[in-house]
């Protein structure tokens, strides 16, 4: 499938998390598509404070995309036990879902476009319809932090490419 015929956003690059901690790195550099790579967003990520003083992580990749030229929206989720939202995306547009894992007591994040959820957490990291995604979701025992996800598109008003 091409992936600029009619005018269609390009497929999202699939990134495998490295580590247990870098999500939030795989998941912006999928939402940012190209250049920025998982090597570039990590060497960026570098500029970024991760905690405020009292010590609590803070959402650092907010001020790095908005500084990066895109704009990130807290979109609430009109329907939070199906995400369907999440399948019906703007077309110049990708997303970012926050939540919790609780087992194993940390946050994650997974991207989604037109096509689907990509989770950095399985490898090789794949597309899966919201639907799929959602199952996996009440399976597991994942939590929502707040029954919103982010928007992300470029202040242009289109992905990268």
């Amino acid at each position: 499938m091409s992936a600029d015929r009619g005018g269609t956003p390009p497929l999202m690059e699939k990134i495998s998390q490295r580590t247990q901690a870098d999500c939030v790195v795989c998941v912006l550099a999928m939402v940012m598509g190209r250049p920025y790579t998982y090597e570039r967003v990590l060497q960026d990520s570098k500029k970024y404070p991760k905690t405020n003083a009292a010590g609590q992580t803070i959402a650092w990749w907010k001020d790095y995309l908005s500084d990066e030229g895109f704009e990130v929206e807290m979109r609430p989720l009109s329907d939070p036990k199906s995400f369907s939202d999440l399948a019906s995306l703007p077309e110049d547009s990708r997303a970012m879902l926050v939540f919790e894992i609780p087992h194993m007591k940390i946050g994650h994040v997974v991207a989604i476009d037109q096509l689907g959820v990509i989770d950095p957490q399985d490898h090789p990291a794949e597309y899966r319809s919201v639907d799929d995604f959602c199952g996996i979701f009440r399976v597991k025992g994942w939590r929502l932090y707040s029954a919103h996800f982010w928007l992300v598109r470029r202040h242009n008003g289109s992905t990268a490419r």
